[in-house]
């Protein structure tokens, strides 16, 4: 029971982190161009909750995958291409994946 209530937390925690993209830049702005800046700060911010969620949660792979899916099926849903999906996707499943950095 412990494992699909986390399972939904990642899960709702993905479709929000999606969305959130979306209101900062939307499938039409990311059409028309979206400034490399303003998407910078957009993707950044993201990955950066996404480590933060990461830290707090400890995902294992089942974790990873179901969050992978959910970020990647809500892009889809919102209307951004194919390609940048996936590439998101990837780079969003790269930030959660990286070991954290030691103290020194």
């Amino acid at each position: 029971m412990f494992k699909r209530l986390l399972s939904k937390d990642v899960e709702e925690f993905a479709v929000g982190l999606a969305l959130d993209f979306g209101k900062r830049v939307s499938p039409d702005t990311w059409r028309k161009g979206t400034r490399p800046s303003v998407l910078a700060k957009a993707v950044d911010e993201v990955c950066n909750r996404a480590a933060d969620f990461q830290r707090t949660r400890v995902l294992g792979v089942y974790g990873k995958a179901k969050f992978g899916t959910a970020v990647k099926l809500q892009l889809k849903e919102s209307g951004y291409p194919d390609e940048f999906v996936n590439e998101l996707t990837q780079t969003l499943l790269i930030r959660i994946s990286a070991r954290p950095e030691q103290p020194r």
